[in-house]
């Protein structure tokens, strides 16, 4: 999704005020400018919805590669993966409903 840029002199705001939901349909912002350089960017409702929703997704991932690396950085929990790891790849498993036995929960 690109947005396209159109520029407003912030000179000319007030008379472009009235047409800006013209602009500001989904795919586009406004960047007013003060002599001839950027000073701010007016974007659609839509607009602004998306980008809340990508930082949040963004957020999360970060979250998650945080817990990634927090989970390698453990010696120990590393060693107890591989070893559960290893028991797989053996075959030393039980089903579900034995686990459920073992754990008195049937």
């Amino acid at each position: 999704m690109s947005m396209i840029d159109r520029s407003i002199p912030i000179t000319k705001l007030r008379e472009e005020i009235m047409h800006l939901p013209e602009l500001l349909d989904e795919d586009k912002e406004v960047t007013i400018t003060r002599r001839g350089y950027p000073v701010a960017i007016i974007v659609s409702y839509d607009g602004y919805n998306r980008i809340r929703e990508k930082m949040e997704k963004m957020n999360q991932e970060i979250e998650a590669m945080q817990e990634t690396i927090e989970i390698l950085q453990d010696a120990d929990l590393m060693e107890t993966i591989r070893e559960s790891m290893e028991a797989i790849q053996r075959g030393d498993t039980v089903s579900l409903e034995e686990a459920r036995q073992a754990l008195g929960l049937e």
